[in-house]
């Protein structure tokens, strides 16, 4: 029967004991400073940790707060200052952001991103060993880690399963530096850490090193795939700590004889008793996990390095091989192979980049290969059938190709049954569901992505969308706000407030649109997007000139094809007409599958009398039924479909079209004047009237129908102005 895993860790100073339970100031806390504390994560006899509030920044923080005995100690106050001051020195995509340090109530503490995931020991304990590939792979986000460290001249001295985390979205973080310390005071520090993770050379009173740093990560990956400590303690000693010294130190050769010999290696190699003959840093170790494993490429330098040096230039290359990843304008920079070493992990990192810049020109087109082999190396890692799915669905957003549809649902499908609960997967079968009237899956999905995960503001976004679909107003509002609390800094949902501002709001909020579209162009500057949405808000205010200005900066940057529709409606409405249809027909030249910009370019030839009004309203119908066909009760595409057949005289099928839409989305201002421009051209003055006021009153231009050439006749109408400028 194997022996329970020990984590028993020094102190790390002459202070012993913990604080009793009925301590001053030990009570349930519910507040610190103007932190709002919702739950307790986890306590030592250092200190406690809270998932906390910070209402400054609007979001979620993990908050790391002095028990209030140490805090009586300046000792004590020192150690949590140095800590955080340590953690903030080091930079990088595998180590958690300090935010700041304080004093409240007499307690000191700082906070950090608050993380959603899972230790490795948590991990071990509920799953058993690992395998070589997918310890390596943790080992090798470990070392970029550890040398982004060591780079700042510092010791981390207590790695262990404990200390590191997987993320939800697979991202490996190494965590808990309040035993870090300069590496160049080493030789004054107190011996410090976990017995079962320390070097042989630690508790024979020599100082803490890089190389005690990596002794400790080949413990930990020894640990990762066997479930065992790497020393047997001895039986009879005093205390654990002679129970380790004069432990049998085990070897993977031994206990794990199916794992790759090359794997075994490396981690003997990275713990071996001699610290000369380990690796030299972290960056080795990285390479070296890599190769044994077959993920890299790399070389050697061919001209011999100096240790000291080697040790510098491997450690720097590590740094930037996890940055590369996550910028990928870094990566021709970098010696070949690099890129590979990281995996499926670097490829799922690059691609989910590209994923979250998906407005910026051909990101999808890049994004979805990279997840596909990401897939190919590892068709259990769900995290990328997660962003497979979600890019198929943007490509259907920006393409309307049916296709990507079935594709999107398929592999987020796919996720769910590899058995990872990923709030992303509901999220994004909720969408689709959404987009296609299935009001009911849609709840089911969304609903599941939120008891998975309630500060996935994604969810809550997508959760607007469905009950705006349901006329559900004041669950919309909410649900929104709710996005914008948790990522308050994310373009996205500013964008959608500003949308909301300007299309659905009651009344219409045209300046308020505007200061939130301005705003999400300062957290997005290079997104298209927003600045086409400005420039709608602008039309809307009658603003031409800056109008025109947004939306050829958006066209400027390129990969929003509904700049250019916009830009022509803005010229429609100036009376440029030619101008206009030369750009739908760009506009259709982006995206030929857009049935709004087919429908663009018949209104304008219709309004410049052009004889091929008629077949591009045809050509506007046959994709406009195509997209309809997945999305049966789309209000928007309903009332255009209306409209379309209303412009070739076909009443038998707009009539059954508008009244839907009518009787689905009654109050929306868009859907009222479409249906009264559809009713006057199917020669109905008094439902045309009707619903025209009706669409002023909800906040439609009345310039735009004034000018509409297809509306003169009714605004010839005795009854017209009496009808719109009805209080």
């Amino acid at each position: 029967m194997e022996e329970p895993r020990p984590q028993t860790e020094l102190p790390t100073t002459t202070m012993h004991g913990d604080v009793p339970a009925n301590a001053p100031g030990e009570g349930k806390l519910t507040s610190w400073g103007p932190f709002e504390l919702h739950e307790k994560c986890g306590e030592g006899a250092f200190g406690e940790v809270y998932r906390a509030w910070d209402p400054k920044l609007q979001r979620e923080v993990a908050l790391k707060l002095l028990r209030p005995k140490r805090a009586l100690s300046a000792e004590g106050i020192e150690l949590m200052l140095r800590e955080a001051r340590n953690t903030a020195k080091v930079r990088h995509p595998n180590i958690v952001s300090v935010h700041g340090v304080d004093e409240h109530e007499g307690r000191v503490g700082y906070w950090t991103d608050f993380v959603r995931g899972k230790t490795l020991h948590a991990l071990l304990s509920a799953h058993g060993p690992f395998g070589a590939r997918e310890a390596a792979l943790i080992g090798v986000e470990l070392c970029a880690a550890l040398s982004a460290v060591h780079a700042a001249g510092l010791l981390h001295r207590d790695i262990k399963p404990g200390n590191a985390m997987r993320e939800e979205g697979g991202r490996i973080l190494l965590m808990d530096f309040g035993l870090m310390l300069p590496s160049a005071g080493a030789e004054q520090a107190s011996l410090a850490g976990t017995i079962a993770y320390m070097a042989p050379e630690l508790l024979a009173g020599k100082p803490a090193t890089v190389g005690s740093d990596i002794y400790a990560l080949g413990a930990l990956l020894f640990e990762l795939v066997t479930g065992k400590l790497p020393v047997r303690p001895s039986e009879g000693a005093a205390n654990q700590r002679e129970a380790h010294v004069r432990g049998t130190h085990r070897t993977l050769f031994e206990e794990r004889s199916d794992l790759p010999v090359a794997f075994s290696r490396v981690v003997e190699t990275a713990k071996d008793t001699v610290p000369e003959k380990r690796f030299a840093s972290a960056g080795q170790l990285m390479a070296a996990l890599s190769d044994a494993i077959g993920i890299t490429t790399a070389s050697s330098p061919a001209v011999p390095v100096p240790r000291r040096r080697a040790r510098w230039w491997i450690a720097a290359v590590a740094v930037l091989a996890i940055a590369a990843a996550a910028v990928p304008l870094w990566r021709g920079k970098l010696p070949r192979g690099f890129d590979r070493a990281m995996g499926r992990h670097a490829e799922y990192g690059q691609a989910q980049e590209l994923l979250d810049h998906y407005y910026r020109l051909h990101s999808l087109d890049k994004a979805i290969p990279l997840f596909q082999k990401a897939i190919a190396e590892d068709p259990k890692y769900a995290p990328a059938w997660v962003g497979l799915g979600k890019a198929y669905w943007r490509k259907y957003l920006d393409t309307r190709d049916d296709k990507y549809v079935p594709l999107a649902k398929e592999t987020c499908d796919k996720a769910i049954e590899l058995g990872e609960q990923l709030s992303p997967a509901h999220v994004t079968l909720g969408m689709i569901y959404t987009d296609a009237g299935r009001y009911d899956l849609a709840t089911q999905e969304l609903e599941q992505a939120r008891r998975l995960d309630d500060t996935n503001a994604e969810a809550y976004g997508a959760l607007y969308d469905l009950y705006r679909g349901e006329k559900r107003a004041k669950d919309a509002d909410a649900a929104l706000q709710k996005a914008i609390d948790l990522e308050p800094n994310n373009w996205r949902w500013v964008n959608l407030l500003a949308i909301y501002y300007r299309s659905y709001s009651d009344p219409v909020r045209l300046s308020d649109a505007v200061a939130q579209f301005q705003k999400a162009i300062a957290l997005s500057r290079d997104n298209p997007r927003i600045y086409s949405n400005l420039g709608t808000a602008y039309k809307d205010m009658d603003r031409f000139p800056e109008a025109e200005a947004a939306f050829r900066k958006a066209i400027a940057i390129g990969g929003f094809p509904s700049a250019f529709s916009n830009l022509g409606a803005l010229q429609q409405l100036t009376g440029k007409y030619a101008e206009a249809a030369e750009t739908y027909r760009k506009a259709l030249e982006e995206d030929p599958s857009d049935y709004t910009f087919a429908g663009n370019l018949a209104s304008t030839l219709t309004w410049a009398k052009s004889s091929d009004a008629r077949n591009a309203y045809l050509r506007a119908i046959q994709l406009a039924e195509s997209f309809r066909r997945n999305n049966p009760k789309n209000t928007r595409v309903l009332a255009d479909l209306g409209s379309f057949y209303a412009s070739v005289g076909d009443a038998e099928k707009s009539l059954p079209l508008l009244r839907q839409v009518l009787a689905l989305d009654p109050h929306n201002a868009r859907v009222l004047y479409t249906a009264g421009e559809a009713y006057e051209l199917l020669h109905r003055r008094d439902e045309a009237l009707r619903y025209l006021g009706e669409a002023v009153h909800a906040g439609y231009s009345l310039e735009y129908i004034e000018r509409e050439p297809e509306l003169s006749d009714l605004r010839a109408d005795s009854r017209f102005s009496a009808i719109l400028h009805k209080k």
